[in-house]
């Protein structure tokens, strides 16, 4: 076990691999792309990476305080699923009620791998699959952005 500062330590090294790692996607001539809570343009609809001892997640995640826009954004989110699917490459994850560790519930649409965020050794697979998985992610949003922006 480690403790609350070991892990830490690890925390904070883990997302600066993945923004060093960024820095080197083509196209971003050094320059870190900032994906983690990103926003996109869509008031509550944000771009996401997760990690915790037993997955790595790349999500697209709907987290308004509004019910009511919350369930628009989830209908529209459906009604362009094959679109979305298509452009990202490959089925997603819908979870309509998504609970995260902290206890919130929010809308995702996801993917993910195993993985261990304490587990140096998975780091390599987790970091290629996080930042890949995010750039299709953030493609297949872009073809439906102008869509999703209307309620």
């Amino acid at each position: 076990m480690y403790s609350k500062e070991e892990a830490q330590q690890i925390r904070h090294e883990f997302w600066h691999k993945l923004e060093s790692k960024s820095r080197k996607v083509p196209g971003q001539n050094g320059k870190a792309i900032k994906w983690i809570g990103d926003k996109t343009g869509v008031k509550g609809l944000d771009l996401r990476f997760d990690v915790d001892r037993e997955k790595a997640i790349v999500a697209l995640e709907i987290n308004t305080n509004s019910e009511e826009k919350q369930n628009a954004m989830w209908e529209k989110m459906n009604n362009c699923k094959a679109l979305f699917e298509k452009n990202f490459g490959g089925p997603l994850v819908w979870e309509r009620n998504y609970e995260k560790a902290s206890g919130e519930k929010v809308i995702r649409i996801y993917v993910e791998t195993a993985g261990d965020l304490y587990n140096k050794d998975m780091w390599s697979d987790m970091l290629r699959f996080m930042i890949d998985n995010m750039i299709k992610l953030e493609k297949a949003f872009r073809e439906v952005q102008d869509y999703l922006i209307h309620f």
